[in-house]
């Protein structure tokens, strides 16, 4: 059984949501807090809650940093909500994401993975405020970067020092890069397949139409569940040795292999199988 909280802009880009649901459909997941980061969080926790609720699962659910820690502005697609309905029915916790993040992790001890799937600000300010949550997280798993420096992806670009602040820690951490989630893929068959998952599907399939009706496209990239994938399935996936990671000012992502590092880079080794695995979860 793993243990986790998903760290999450969910709303804007489908992926999130599908993550979500891979997480929820798992047997095999003790999710124990959902955390939103990054823009209208109250907003993000009321969709996640929403989710959780159309499969009879209270997770409780807490709002995290809305502004960068690199004065970054927000950016988000105004389109964030526009399929749900009564989200205003959902009260977020009182307790802030950061505090949620740090007395969890230390009451579990080595015991909690975090999954970010966002922005790296909530857990940038966690380790900012608490050496024991550093010392205390069993894993961090994040989906942002590209390790080959042919762009700067989306989550490390939205807050560069947050990103820079989770590497450059002591967190044992596992990355799924950009490059790596493109190798999957989901085409229209397995939007289908989603749509006709019990209870939620209807829903994920409008959130996928959403996503990607206005670029002009009949499939959709699944970088987050894929990165939940990486945690719950590893035999799906290659991992490196262990290295050292850091960003630099102007958000390019830099890996070494290094015998003390604590960054693990993954990458999909049977992406068929592993989308075929995330189909499963989600249509549970």
């Amino acid at each position: 059984m793993h243990t986790i909280i998903l760290d999450t802009d969910i709303g804007t880009d489908v992926d999130d949501a599908l993550a979500l649901a891979v997480l929820l459909g798992s047997q095999e997941v003790d999710l124990v807090g959902i955390t939103t980061v990054y823009g209208d969080v109250r907003l993000r926790s009321q969709i996640a809650m929403n989710l959780c609720s159309m499969v009879n699962k209270e997770i409780p659910t807490y709002m995290g940093e809305d502004k960068t820690i690199s004065g970054r502005e927000v950016w988000m697609s105004g389109s964030e909500g526009k399929n749900f309905e009564s989200l205003d029915s959902f009260t977020p916790q009182a307790t802030s994401a950061v505090d949620f993040l740090i007395e969890a992790v230390i009451a579990q001890p080595q015991a909690i993975d975090v999954i970010a799937i966002g922005p790296l600000t909530n857990l940038a300010r966690a380790i900012q405020s608490s050496r024991d949550f550093e010392k205390k997280v069993k894993r961090v798993w994040i989906m942002g970067g590209d390790f080959t420096q042919s762009k700067v992806e989306h989550n490390f670009k939205c807050d560069i020092d947050a990103a820079r602040i989770v590497l450059e820690s002591n967190v044992p951490i596992t990355i799924l890069d950009l490059p790596s989630s493109q190798k999957t893929i989901i085409g229209m068959q397995e939007i289908e397949q989603i749509r006709n998952a019990p209870v939620i599907g209807t829903l994920l399939y409008s959130e996928i139409m959403s996503w990607i009706k206005p670029r002009n496209q009949d499939w959709t990239i699944p970088h987050d569940p894929i990165a939940a994938l990486s945690l719950l399935a590893p035999e799906f996936f290659e991992a490196s040795s262990p290295g050292k990671a850091k960003v630099d000012p102007d958000g390019l992502s830099f890996w070494s292999e290094s015998p003390n590092g604590n960054v693990v880079l993954v990458k999909p080794a049977h992406p068929e199988s592993a989308v075929k695995r995330l189909i499963e979860l989600i249509t549970s």
